[in-house]
């Protein structure tokens, strides 16, 4: 299933009023409201048995968007489309295609095991027993909870909650799955698992995946195409790995010589690159287009005891990305 957006915005009214009995008992006569613009006219293809990554900082409406796309929000303008459903309307077939995980939020009820709530799903959903046992079977084993099935939610770790309630979205074999921040909070271990579950399902069952996080290792293990927002507008959509070059064009380069250069070969290299020299290991921040040709310079000089080239970390330059997008898009 494909999902096409154009020009979506949505907008919401913000009742204001300052501390204090008095402002209090003023409010309860004059209301002050406010409107806030969540997002502002958002453009969207995402193709069937895509994963897409939507970047943002919180507030920047990745969440809003996710609502609107499974019709748990009304768009103030614009339309959406997945496949021929429109969200809004909550057709049963669509609802049927459908799953929403949500990482702060949970689904699965509180003071019963997950095995009960899986049941609930299956009535809800109208699975045959074996389509039922097929798909629990499948994700159990994939997530490696069989002993846990039994056991009330409220007593799991928090990695073991999120599988089940990954389960309890996946049931139904959902077509479009929407995972927003799966992965907060969790260990390494547990993302590790979690996204290596979202490659696997996504290969297995052809399932278009959106998905927002806040760790760009989900994002970039994941993610081959990304879609930027902030303040709830689109600044980028394309390849992740093109955005992180066009953020971040430098690269980390070390390099040990065996016997340290005489300070004239040392003058020279001054004059054409910068760096510093360390115990014999020189270390430099440059453009990529420059490091071949001083790379070339150095190996004439002698060859190396070592030397590694290194991408300054995602999650930096994500960073630095969001504390000031116009610069770079």
């Amino acid at each position: 299933m494909s999902i096409k957006v154009t020009q979506l915005k949505k907008s919401f009214k913000m009742f204001k009023r300052q501390a204090g009995l008095k402002n209090a008992f003023t409010s309860f006569f004059n209301r002050k409201y406010e409107t806030f613009h969540a997002l502002k006219g958002i453009d969207l293809n995402i193709d069937d048995g895509e994963i897409l990554g939507v970047l943002g900082e919180n507030g920047a409406g990745k969440t809003t968007l996710m609502k609107i796309l499974i019709g748990l929000l009304y768009p103030t303008e614009g339309d959406v489309f997945v496949d021929d459903y429109v969200p809004s309307k909550r057709n049963k077939d669509f609802l049927r295609q459908i799953s929403i995980v949500m990482g702060q939020k949970n689904q699965l009820w509180w003071d019963i095991p997950a095995s009960e709530s899986f049941l609930l799903n299956k009535q809800i959903y109208n699975l045959s027993d074996v389509e039922y046992k097929d798909s629990l079977d499948e994700l159990v084993t994939l997530f490696d909870v069989s002993e846990k099935l039994d056991v009330q939610v409220r007593r799991l770790s928090l990695g073991e909650r999120m599988k089940m309630e990954i389960i309890a979205a996946l049931l139904h074999r959902p077509k479009i799955i929407l995972l927003d921040e799966p992965t907060i909070g969790l260990d390494v271990i547990a993302q590790s698992k979690i996204r290596d579950f979202i490659t696997y399902y996504n290969q297995e069952h052809k399932s278009t995946f959106l998905l927002t996080s806040h760790y760009m290792s989900d994002i970039e293990k994941l993610c081959k195409r990304v879609a930027v927002i902030h303040q709830g507008i689109k600044l980028y959509d394309g390849q992740f790995s093109t955005l992180i070059d066009n953020i971040n064009p430098t690269k980390k380069m070390m390099f040990e010589f065996q016997n340290l250069p005489s300070k004239a070969i040392l003058k020279e290299l001054e004059e054409k690159y910068t760096f510093t020299l360390e115990n014999n290991i020189l270390t430099t921040h440059s453009p990529e287009k420059i490091i071949p040709e001083m790379l070339a310079d150095l190996f004439a000089i002698e060859k190396p005891t070592s030397f590694r080239l290194e991408d300054l970390p995602v999650e930096d330059t994500m960073k630095s990305f969001f504390e000031n997008p116009d610069e770079f898009i």
